[in-house]
């Protein structure tokens, strides 16, 4: 460990050693066995260094020699290192620039909303950023499931298992909000998945109304909500306006998300994966709402119970 003469100097060099041990770990991410020479020709750092970090790390648990005495693997240890890091945070960074995007072609303000302990928690929102907004402080609020278009989005789309779970909780809950007809429910939800999307008319804030739609990558993520003044717009309009761009927000998320899973400590490759563009085809222009073809039809039908104006 280096010392420290009262100039930082030491401390700086700690860090540095740091970012060229971690820079090591990307580099065997991206090999399934790498010899000291091709860890330094990528990290570009010199061979005896490389060597070095590579027994520290090995001391360590995170790196193993794999036969031969000049390669090395990584350790299965080297997972504790993103076991604490989950989707639900990824999916926060991804999102956000993405969502502001959608804002800036759409005024009306968008929120990302994650499941959690029986309620949608709120991790983002573009309201700041939306000159129509009427409702500010909203990251951190958790949402009850049910009068929410996000919440009954997310059992609809959730695996079968999971929704039993999450209403069979809700059934022990003593808050009214959290009571549900099990006749109806079922019907609601099959219309949800039919459709795409869920909505909400004045249920969270009488002034508001509110489209949500699935985030779904390799395993269902959360749900993007657009939330608009009711009496700006009927629901079969929102509906007939937003449903594509918001869909397509959801994908782009979704395929972020899931590419970063795949590269784990790697940075992410330039550009988007075969997967995400065969799934969404474009960029901010197609969240924007250009360039998507329409659905085929929409349906104007009751929707989550609620008739629209």
């Amino acid at each position: 460990m280096a010392r420290r003469d009262g100039s930082g100097r030491g401390e700086t060099r700690g860090v540095r050693a740091l970012e060229r041990g971690l820079a090591v770990l990307a580099a065997m991410n991206r090999h399934k066995v790498a010899s000291v020479v091709e860890l330094a020709r990528e990290t570009r750092l010199p061979r005896p260094t490389v060597y070095r970090l590579l027994e520290t790390l090995g001391r360590a648990g995170f790196v193993t020699r794999s036969g031969s005495a000049d390669r090395f693997c990584l350790a299965r240890r080297v997972r504790t290192l993103s076991d604490g890091f989950v989707d639900d945070e990824w999916i926060t960074t991804i999102a956000t620039p993405l969502m502001a995007a959608f804002t800036a072609a759409h005024v009306w303000p968008v929120a990302l909303m994650t499941f959690e302990e029986g309620r949608m928690l709120i991790r983002e929102t573009t309201h700041p950023a939306s000159s129509l907004s009427i409702d500010y402080g909203m990251v951190g609020r958790r949402l009850p499931m049910l009068r929410t278009a996000a919440g009954r989005s997310y059992l609809a789309f959730c695996p079968a298992n999971e929704r039993r779970t999450i209403l069979d909780m809700l059934s022990h809950s003593p808050e009214p909000e959290d009571r549900y007809d099990e006749r109806r429910l079922p019907a609601l939800l099959r219309d949800i998945r039919a459709r795409g999307c869920a909505l909400q008319d004045r249920e969270i804030n009488p002034k508001t109304s509110g489209i949500s739609v699935p985030i779904v990558g390799q395993r269902l993520l959360g749900c993007v909500s657009m939330v608009w003044i009711a009496s700006a717009l009927t629901l079969e309009e929102a509906q007939q306006r937003f449903l594509t761009p918001l869909l397509t927000l959801a994908s782009r998320i979704a395929g972020e998300v899931d590419d970063r899973r795949v590269y784990g400590f790697s940075e992410r490759k330039p550009g988007a994966s075969l997967r995400q563009l065969g799934r969404t085809r474009g960029s901010h222009n197609e969240i924007a709402g250009n360039n998507v073809s329409k659905p085929s039809s929409t349906r104007s039908a009751a929707m989550n119970g609620v008739t629209p104006r």
